[in-house]
């Protein structure tokens, strides 16, 4: 699922501050790096996600679920601003040096070192994060008040088995 378009689904499962939302492969889902190399069965089924729910949502809520946007920050973080940042201090820190041993491409050198560097523990650090971080329930949509809605064979099917 992109991190940056919402998805919609339904909450079937809470406990506690965790429920269980169960999602219809959306056109979110179907941009995915996993679905467009074939690791998952993208927009044909629908997917259950564990997701932090927040917001208070209730059994049968229809939610927008996402990425938290201090989780989005770090990551863009961790992924482009440190790197960046590390290059050019590496670079400058090149040049002064270099300066005063009189090597000229020696900025080149310790820029390239300090990218490579600060991008390895940058993108372990980005893999902990991606793995320690869940969805969270953005906002309700529907509350399921109205009793006209008609529950899929899926769904009804999956209630069943919880019972």
């Amino acid at each position: 699922m992109k991190p940056s378009i919402p998805e919609i689904g339904t909450v079937i499962k809470l406990q506690g501050d965790v429920a269980t939302v169960m999602l219809k492969g959306g056109e979110s889902c179907k941009g995915c790096g996993q679905a467009k190399i074939g690791l998952c069965k993208a927009g044909s089924t629908n997917m259950m996600l564990t997701v932090k729910n927040h917001v208070g949502a209730k059994v049968g809520d229809t939610v927008t679920i996402g990425i938290d946007k201090e989780i989005k920050a770090k990551g863009y973080s961790l992924a482009f601003i440190i790197p960046l940042f590390s290059l050019i201090f590496g670079a400058l820190a090149g040049h002064i040096v270099g300066k005063h041993l009189s090597m000229p491409s020696l900025e080149v050198v310790s820029g390239f070192i300090a990218l490579l560097l600060v991008s390895f523990f940058s993108f372990r650090r980005l893999k902990i994060l991606d793995s320690s971080s869940s969805m969270i329930i953005k906002s309700v949509v529907s509350d399921n008040r109205f009793s006209e809605s008609i529950e899929s064979d899926e769904v009804r099917r999956y209630s069943e088995y919880l019972v």
